[in-house]
This record gives structure tokens, C-alpha cells and sequence, in this order.
């Protein structure tokens, strides 16, 4: 089947997210995974991004990428999602599909 990719993120804010067709794959990882993800520096026009491919990581430039710990869900219709502040993500589209977002502030919960 055919997938897209969605670039490997992390938001500043809470994040809700409701499938409303379709399925989508999310790899999740907690903000304690960042000196293993590789970010661009703080003043990079991708900041808060990782360098890696996460669909295809280079270990040879990315050693460290080896070690990042994360979770993975198949979300499908009707599923909700919540993100928490800082919470990197990576999206599969695995069929066509469609969400709702939205975004509720800031938690100090994962801030670092």
C-alpha cells in the first residue's frame, strides 16, 4: 500500500488529535529522548526537528539515534490521540485518511 511520511516533529504545545477516516501510524517519543534524536540547534528554520529520516536513520551519521527509546499506535477512525508538550511524533499515513487537531496551550509536564 501506498504510505506518506510526515516529517519527525516536536510541538511546543499540547496536541489532540482525532482520525476521522482512514489509519495513520504514530511513533511517539518522550522529551527525555532528545540528546538521541539528533535536533537542529535552537536558531536552525527547522528547530525543534529531527535531522534523521526516521522511515530510513542513517546510525552511521546518526549513532546515537540507535539508542532513542518510543512507542508506536495505529490510530483508525473515530480514535483520539493526545500529545503532550514536547512529545516528538512521526506519522505514517497507511491509507488515505484525514484528522481533526487541535492545540490546548502549554504543559509544564515535559518542558526541559
Amino acid at each position: 500500500p501506498h504510505q506518506s511520511l510526515f516529517h519527525n516533529f516536536q510541538p511546543s504545545s499540547r496536541n489532540a488529535i482525532a482520525v476521522m477516516g482512514g489509519e495513520r501510524r504514530y511513533i511517539l517519543a518522550h522529551p527525555e529522548q532528545c540528546p538521541n534524536m539528533a535536533l537542529y540547534p535552537k536558531d536552525h528554520p527547522s528547530a525543534r526537528h529531527s535531522a534523521v529520516d526516521w522511515s530510513k536513520p542513517d546510525l552511521e551519521v546518526y549513532p546515537e539515534f540507535a539508542e532513542a527509546r518510543a512507542n508506536e499506535i495505529i490510530l483508525q477512525a473515530g480514535d483520539v490521540l493526545y500529545l503532550p508538550t514536547n512529545w516528538f511524533h512521526f506519522i505514517v499515513s497507511l491509507t488515505l485518511n484525514f484528522q481533526c487537531n487541535t492545540r490546548s496551550g502549554i504543559s509544564s509536564h515535559y518542558m526541559p
